[in-house]
């Protein structure tokens, strides 16, 4: 656990390589990472909060949403998302509570496309959500699997949730977690004229970088949810 937070907390932000993922990777990893919930006691994951989200129409969560003037340029960051269809409402989960938000604050909610790139930083493409965007970033090839499923879902996951003895002792996905969190740091640092970032998701908690790019230029500063329960 501390060799863990340690490495977070230490690890610098220089480049460097690993090796390519395969589309059978990916799916093998989405595998075992719906395989641990399976696998939880009922009664730990009710405590935990974790599971599947309770299902919520949109305009459910309208009146809860907060800061909802057009002035308020924040970026919110996940490791997933939602294209907004205006003739679709979200019915549950992070993009439910989300749609109102973004469609009414003026925020961007950046999240990584089904798609893989090569790692080229390029401009975001915005795509109109009432007075918000929606921003997909094609994440690259090349660090996917030890971001996504060797890092992420195979020695996190299980740390946030009290399972040390599932965790993985490989650190080979370290390096990829490092690099991709730094690479979507820079793609929502890009987005100009913010006042605050919102990083959701275990899978980002190295986005922090954006922290230090802020410190550094007079930038505004972030802040991180971990979207999994504190390791006891």
């Amino acid at each position: 656990m501390v060799r863990i937070h340690d490495a977070l907390d230490n690890a610098t932000l220089d480049s460097g390589s690993t090796s390519g993922a395969t589309e059978q990777d990916e799916t093998l990893g989405q595998a075992a990472f719906d395989l641990h919930l399976d696998e939880i006691p009922l009664e730990q994951m009710q405590e935990g909060g974790v599971g599947p989200s309770h299902t919520v129409a949109s305009g459910d969560v309208e009146h809860r949403s907060v800061s909802q003037q057009p002035d308020m340029k924040l970026v919110v960051i996940s490791n997933r998302g939602a294209p907004f269809d205006p003739n679709k409402p979200q019915t549950g989960g992070l993009a439910a509570a989300l749609e109102p938000v973004v469609e009414r604050s003026g925020a961007v909610w950046m999240f990584s496309s089904e798609n893989r790139g090569d790692g080229t930083e390029r401009p975001l493409p915005l795509v109109k959500a009432g007075v918000g965007h929606v921003a997909e970033l094609d994440l690259p090839a090349a660090h996917h699997r030890g971001y996504y499923r060797d890092y992420s879902n195979s020695t996190l996951w299980p740390v946030l949730h009290s399972l040390s003895d599932r965790m993985s002792r490989a650190e080979e996905g370290y390096d990829s977690y490092r690099q991709m969190n730094s690479f979507i740091a820079r793609a929502a640092f890009d987005l100009r004229d913010r006042d605050a970032f919102w990083v959701h998701d275990y899978h980002l908690l190295r986005s922090g970088a954006i922290c230090t790019i802020s410190a550094s230029s007079g930038r505004p500063a972030s802040f991180c949810t971990r979207h999994g329960r504190r390791p006891t």
